[in-house]
């Protein structure tokens, strides 16, 4: 009888404890619950929530999202409000990638300079891998149209000349070579990079409208701008990172491969892959990059030892943190239009995951 009685009580265990963590998608709008309901000390959370603000500008957490299990257990006051995600929308130019591979029309050592003639000269052997994973080397001709020569982009993106090393050598993140490789893209679609997301992905999952802006023209079709420029707010952001963490998966449909979403979201540069120095600042990705996607890992130069392993994270300027964390079924967003923190960003976020952790019941 004890046994049984045992038995039972695990079997009850496992139910609800599934019942807890099973995924709710939204629809237009989040379920919310309390902190408390989904096993979070809710002083804890605040704590956390204190110091992530004493790293922001004024923006602080205004616009701030926790989601446990599809359900929102924490919401600033302007979620709703719509701004640029800066470099964020990077994961957005690859996602088109990782669809066109699903459908077999590429390969991730698929040649670009196959789909764009400009690139034939400099850039005959660059992968699309190569610039998903910035290790293209990819340079435009010019200046960069800003006086900081360590930002942005040149005039002439789209126009290239001597690389900065041959692809696959070093790593570097460049606005330049993210900017060709969404050309590129574009080629291979015959329509909007916009067009095509919102088919396959935005409208299924209910992001509702959303704007991705251009940069001139390939065979008479705008360009989205690959490497920024994505305007949508909190909510919607949260969406394509729940997308991510269920590998895919919305509510049943697979909308990208489980496969691609892994990918993405894990290391995909050598932690030994030096970092191009160049005439510019450094952005220390090696050990720490997927396809557009900053990840967690043991050896990463930009590895966040006290958060979960399995960790990722869309970065932009101005503090736009979109953060997946597979351990605890969560999805975290930062946005803003303020400006980055002082530290750098994966510093600031192990602490606060490191704290959101400890709040864990």
């Amino acid at each position: 009888m004890i046994k049984n009685n045992f038995i039972s009580l695990i079997i009850s265990t496992l139910i609800i404890s599934c019942q807890i963590n099973k995924t709710i998608f939204p629809n237009k709008e989040w379920t919310k619950t309390t902190l408390e309901a989904k096993g979070f000390d809710e002083a804890k959370v605040e704590n956390a929530l204190a110091y992530l603000k004493s790293k922001s500008a004024q923006d602080g957490n205004s616009e701030v999202l926790i989601i446990k299990d599809g359900v929102v257990i924490y919401e600033g006051e302007n979620t709703r409000r719509k701004h640029t995600i800066y470099s964020c929308s990077k994961a957005f130019t690859s996602t088109v990638l990782g669809l066109l591979i699903d459908e077999k029309r590429l390969k991730l050592e698929d040649f670009a300079s196959d789909y764009e003639p400009s690139l034939k000269e400099f850039y005959p052997k660059i992968t699309f891998k190569n610039f998903a994973t910035m290790t293209s080397g990819y340079s435009a001709k010019g200046r960069s149209r800003w006086n900081d020569e360590n930002s942005d982009w040149s005039l002439t993106p789209y126009t290239p000349e001597q690389p900065h090393f041959a692809s696959g050598t070093h790593y570097e993140y460049w606005d330049e070579a993210q900017m060709m490789y969404g050309k590129v893209l574009t080629n291979v679609l015959g329509k909007t990079m916009k067009e095509y997301l919102t088919e396959k992905i935005t409208d299924p999952i209910g992001m509702g409208e959303w704007t991705w802006e251009t940069e001139q023209k390939t065979n008479g079709i705008d360009i989205n701008n690959g490497c920024t420029g994505v305007t949508l707010n909190a909510r919607q952001l949260a969406k394509f990172g729940l997308l991510f963490l269920n590998k895919g998966n919305w509510n049943g449909k697979q909308l990208i491969s489980k496969a691609w979403c892994e990918m993405a979201t894990s290391n995909q540069v050598p932690s030994q892959t030096p970092v191009f120095q160049g005439d510019r600042l450094t952005t220390k990705g090696s050990g720490s990059y997927g396809f557009n996607w900053w990840t967690n890992s043991v050896d990463g130069l930009s590895n966040m030892p006290d958060a979960p392993m399995k960790t990722a994270y869309l970065s932009g300027l101005n503090h736009n943190v979109c953060c997946i964390i597979p351990e605890w079924n969560m999805v975290i967003v930062r946005m803003g239009t303020d400006k980055n923190p002082t530290e750098p960003k994966h510093q600031v976020w192990n602490t606060f995951l490191k704290m959101i952790g400890e709040a864990r019941i």
